[in-house]
């Protein structure tokens, strides 16, 4: 019954998704009012999140994770829905939240291993999740338009349909609104990271950090860490910071969606 809440953030998204595939298949109005819709839908998605972990005792599991990280990358499409240049980076935020959270509603419950030592009071699990997704949704945000960056770079280099990029935002723009949403996504992986840490050091009695998802998540880190590096230092921008960044959050999703269910730790989903 918790879940059935989610159905109108689902339907809200897809309206938004539908849009940007098809678009004027729904009329001006969607288009107009896409941000009010993407806010209604938030917002309505955020509450139940909530109420879904108070209904659960507190105990999040791998449905909660999925709601979180499809709400992360629509408070990335709220941000960038402001301006009607940048609307078009919903081309990949809006569907990838829709598939996101509806596969969120019909997986099994399972929570990780950990919580079974350490339970899922500790008011360190949502500031360990929260700083997680919130970095997640950055990351979402930077690999959107890395894609698009890629996209108009080859439109522009082929002179291909010049007309159509007039309502896309500029390569410096892109280029700049790529760079700070990883930094944002870095950030909060750090504290997110360090906060996961602190409470696993304080909680688990067994050693944590050669857990494969620790690593893979380490590795992810040290590749935005290493993107962030070389542009400040070396000064590799655009093509290769979208490249960097759409790797690096294909990996995100992978440690998400893939590598909980195929190995052993502390983060793997149990019956």
């Amino acid at each position: 019954m918790e879940r059935l809440p989610y159905l109108v953030p689902i339907v809200l998204y897809a309206i938004l998704a539908l849009d940007h595939l098809i678009p004027k298949a729904l009329g001006a109005w969607v288009r107009t009012h896409g941000r009010t819709v993407a806010l209604i839908g938030t917002a309505v998605h955020l509450l139940t999140l909530v109420g879904a972990a108070l209904w659960r005792g507190g105990t999040p599991g791998f449905p909660e994770a999925l709601s979180a990280a499809a709400l992360g990358m629509m408070v990335a499409y709220v941000i960038v829905g402001a301006s009607d240049r940048l609307r078009s980076l919903g081309l990949l935020l809006a569907p990838l939240s829709v598939v996101v959270l509806a596969t969120g509603m019909v997986v099994p419950h399972k929570t990780v291993s950990a919580l079974a030592e350490t339970g899922g009071s500790s008011p360190w699990l949502p500031l360990h999740l929260g700083l997680i997704f919130a970095g997640l949704g950055g990351f979402s945000l930077s690999a959107a338009v890395g894609v698009m960056f890629l996209f108009v770079r080859s439109r522009l280099k082929g002179k291909k349909n010049l007309a159509a990029l007039k309502r896309l935002p500029s390569l410096e723009v892109l280029d700049r609104i790529q760079f700070r949403s990883t930094l944002f996504g870095f950030a909060f992986l750090t504290l997110g990271i360090a906060a996961g840490g602190a409470w696993a050091a304080a909680s688990l009695t067994e050693p944590f950090f050669f857990d494969p998802k620790v690593l893979l998540t380490l590795v992810i880190w040290a590749w935005y860490g290493i993107a962030l590096q070389v542009r400040l230092v070396a000064g590799w921008r655009g093509r290769w910071s979208a490249l960097f960044s759409i790797v690096g959050f294909s990996g995100l999703i992978f440690s998400m969606l893939v590598l909980n269910f195929v190995v052993q730790g502390w983060h793997a989903y149990g019956p």
